[in-house]
């Protein structure tokens, strides 16, 4: 039965949580130059593979960045910033968020979790 549930948020901090726990340490050396400080807390989101949910995590990124920070997506370890979102920036062949593009880039790489509709199965897509 589908109960509906296609976005999950999550606060987590380094006190009380796991923030960080599996993150490749020279992530966390990027994510800590591009805010200038060792960010103490993240909300992460994660997004079914049910929908596609673009338009949606742009709209709520938006509003969490509005007053800076930066978002990691599972497809890349560059920080984007509000601005790069909006105008569409690539870093390394990528758009943030851009899961189609990572799956065609990385095709050849294993199978692929991708449906007839592209979009992907089972996949976690996460921003903090």
């Amino acid at each position: 039965m589908d109960s509906g549930r296609n976005l999950y948020i999550e606060i987590d901090d380094e006190q009380t949580g796991y923030l960080f726990s599996d993150w490749d340490p020279d992530d966390v050396v990027i994510l800590e130059a591009a805010l200038g400080h060792h960010p103490t807390w993240a909300v992460q989101i994660d997004i079914s593979g049910r929908i596609d949910g673009t338009a949606e995590v742009r709209q709520l990124v938006a509003l969490l960045l509005e007053h800076g920070g930066v978002a990691i997506d599972d497809y890349s370890a560059h920080p984007w910033t509000l601005r790069e979102i909006e105008s569409g920036a690539v870093n390394a062949g990528l758009r943030f968020f851009d899961f189609r593009a990572y799956h065609e880039l990385n095709s050849g790489q294993g199978s692929s979790r991708l449906d007839g509709s592209g979009v992907g199965e089972c996949e976690s897509r996460r921003w903090r």
